[in-house]
């Protein structure tokens, strides 16, 4: 693992992404009912291919071997009313290969027609890795009948390389370098900014 990026995932797991509708929020002990809660609701289930039901004891496990890793960085997504909306996480961060792979993203349904919530994490999480982190190249794996995530994957400027099985399920393997997302980049954020001035 380099050492740079080692750096960059533990200060930035001490600070606060800010935009305007949402902050992502370095993932805590305080978020593990939080999470739970969400990955355990039938279509979240679903659609991140978990088969089995979490645990507060379980994710709090698996929150102190994730502390131990330099390549993985794990959001929370709070509205600025500081209610927890969702999640998304940077991870398989590797500088040499110039790679890392986008994931664990879910808002949840109870807010997601609020605001623009999906948008802004979309924008502040690969803004974080071209900008901070400098890797050239995102991963999406979109499960191939999730229509809504595979448009925003494609819109935002993710190019389709190829179908895949992931535990028996049906992927779309999509990869996203800084060109294509600078393309179309503004047009998600005037919809975030139009959002928050009306």
């Amino acid at each position: 693992m380099s050492e740079r990026i080692g750096n960059l995932i533990r200060e930035y797991r001490n600070k606060v992404l800010k935009g305007k509708c949402i902050d992502l929020v370095p993932l805590s002990e305080k978020d593990m009912e939080n999470v739970v809660e969400l990955r355990n609701k039938e279509k979240n289930r679903y659609f991140l291919n978990q088969t089995y039901t979490l645990t507060v004891e379980g994710q709090l496990r698996w929150y102190q071997t994730y502390l131990e890793r330099d390549n993985d960085i794990y959001w929370s997504i709070y509205s600025k009313a500081g209610q927890f909306v969702g999640t998304v996480r940077i991870y398989d961060i590797d500088e040499e290969k110039d790679l890392c792979t986008q994931g664990s993203f879910i808002i949840d349904d109870e807010f997601a027609e609020e605001a623009p919530y999906a948008i802004e994490a979309e924008l502040l999480s690969l803004d974080f890795v071209f900008d901070v982190l400098h890797i050239g190249n995102v991963i999406n794996e979109d499960r191939a009948d999730n229509k809504v995530m595979n448009n925003l994957t494609r819109k935002l400027g993710f190019v389709f390389q190829n179908d895949t099985v992931v535990n028996g399920v049906d992927y779309k393997y999509y990869l996203l370098n800084p060109e294509g997302y600078q393309r179309n980049r503004q047009k998600f954020l005037d919809v975030v900014l139009y959002w928050c001035e009306r």
